[in-house]
């Protein structure tokens, strides 16, 4: 209950309020509340900007496989945002989103995978990712659903 009062909150932008309620919500273990928090650190809403704590919030929420934490992880990872730069990690706590069934992450990690970025590049996985990803309902451009699309994305 304190979660859905924290986002309620969040969503009238009463900041102060959502992180009171993210934060009992969090203690008692919730990903889905340590996830929200950790954004608002990213963000800077209602808090000092703090990407190591925003960090430190969604590696909690990503341990008990909260897949939006996942993703946003394994992007601060790609970035080196509040951790060390570790593309290797972050495509790993990527894909684990994407296994989560994550349409965002799948996207992600068919890039990554065209890319070459914290793994081998390799097209068909590239390809399927983004088949996945466009079947699961993210809207995936035309010209990334071919392997000489996401090959032209290494150019």
């Amino acid at each position: 209950m304190t979660e859905r009062q924290g986002t309620k909150a969040y969503l009238d932008k009463d900041y102060a309020e959502a992180k009171t309620k993210y934060e009992e919500a969090a203690a008692d273990g919730n990903a889905d509340a340590m996830y929200h928090l950790g954004v608002m650190y990213a963000e800077g809403q209602g808090v000092k900007q703090d990407y190591a704590k925003a960090a430190q919030l969604l590696q909690q929420a990503a341990t008990l496989d909260q897949d939006d934490a996942q993703l946003m992880l394994g992007m601060f990872y790609i970035y080196g945002d509040g951790v060390p730069q570790d593309p290797a990690k972050g495509a790993a706590l990527i894909k684990a989103a994407a296994e989560n069934r994550n349409d965002t992450a799948m996207y992600y990690l068919g890039r990554l995978y065209a890319l070459g970025l914290g793994m081998p590049k390799d097209l068909d996985q590239a390809l399927s990712w983004m088949q996945d990803a466009q079947r699961a309902g993210f809207p995936v451009q035309e010209e990334l659903l071919t392997k000489e699309g996401l090959a032209a994305l290494d150019s």
